[in-house]
């Protein structure tokens, strides 16, 4: 792949977030099959700890391993269930094209059904964020099952991708690419690019994030993702968040160079009940960079 071409698709995985496949599972993983708008889907889940359910919801090629920076302290007085969107982390990762923000909204809903859970807080980080947004809205007539959310650095409105329809025009590109490229160079390249200048990138941080790609299903889930996330990507995307009604706490990285924190002062004001948190010395992914900061940003809303 030409030298430009591979900077333009390392561009478009940086728009939406890192891959991750969590090494270390928590203290109690599961799979469930759920179904929701004619498709059948077995996601992965890994639940620790007891109180009000908080379900975590990862960003665009993540998975659970994304959140064990914080996992333990939330669990020291919430009920932590960490989910792997279809396509991600271990969850079943089919050949379709129902990969939208809307389509896994569906079945997070679904989920959320199958496991009886009710009061509950939706942290969503990047292209999760988005998701748990539109799963609050599958629930507006069922106001008992979603208590409250938490948006972090989300592309949850409409924004420029330099380059992103390029690629979708010619989707064998990325493919290859992914195909060729070894994982740990794209998430070593990845990881240094969203996380601040200068921030160290352990070794074990590369492989859990590289270990994705090795997968055709992974790879496909990606970038149908990714083709979803551009189409719909139009001037109507925030029309519906109005309905959310819960609080909400938006949480943004001050210097994010992948979805820059006007989008999150947008988001603020469209959402009637929300507030927003910045957070310093971190770019896109605060639970990996910032642990400490976030948590002491989330602790004071969840406690409320």
């Amino acid at each position: 792949m030409a030298g430009s071409g591979r900077t333009t698709f390392l561009a478009i995985l940086l728009i939406f977030g890192v891959p991750a496949l969590a090494p270390e599972a928590l203290a109690s993983p599961y799979s469930i099959e759920v179904a929701a708008a004619g498709q059948s889907v077995v996601l992965y889940a890994e639940e620790t700890g007891e109180g009000p359910p908080l379900l975590l919801l990862h960003g665009l090629g993540a998975s659970t391993f994304t959140w064990r920076h914080v996992v333990p302290a939330l669990a020291r007085d919430h009920r932590v269930i960490a989910l792997d969107l279809k396509g991600f982390g271990r969850s079943d990762k089919p050949l379709d094209y129902r990969y939208s923000a809307a389509d896994q909204a569906e079945l997070v809903a679904a989920f959320i059904a199958e496991r009886g859970l009710t009061g509950v807080t939706l942290i969503g980080h990047s292209f999760g964020g988005t998701v748990a947004l539109l799963t609050a809205l599958r629930f507006a007539q069922q106001p008992g099952r979603i208590h409250r959310l938490v948006v972090i650095d989300a592309p949850a409105l409409e924004q420029d991708f330099p380059g992103a329809a390029e690629l979708v025009r010619a989707p064998a590109i990325p493919y290859v690419a992914m195909t060729l490229s070894p994982p740990e160079v794209l998430a070593r390249v990845m990881l240094r690019i969203v996380r601040a200048p200068g921030r160290a990138v352990p070794e074990a941080d590369i492989r859990g994030y590289a270990a994705p790609y090795y997968t055709r299903g992974s790879r496909h889930a990606f970038m149908a993702t990714v083709q979803a996330i551009l189409d719909g990507n139009t001037p109507r995307m925030g029309a519906r968040y109005r309905y959310v009604t819960q609080p909400t706490l938006v949480v943004w990285c001050r210097r994010d160079r992948i979805v820059p924190l006007a989008t999150g002062r947008r988001l603020v004001r469209i959402l009637p009940n929300a507030q927003l948190a910045t957070l310093g010395r971190c770019n896109h992914l605060p639970q990996d960079e910032v642990p400490g900061a976030l948590l002491a940003k989330l602790r004071p809303f969840l406690r409320a």
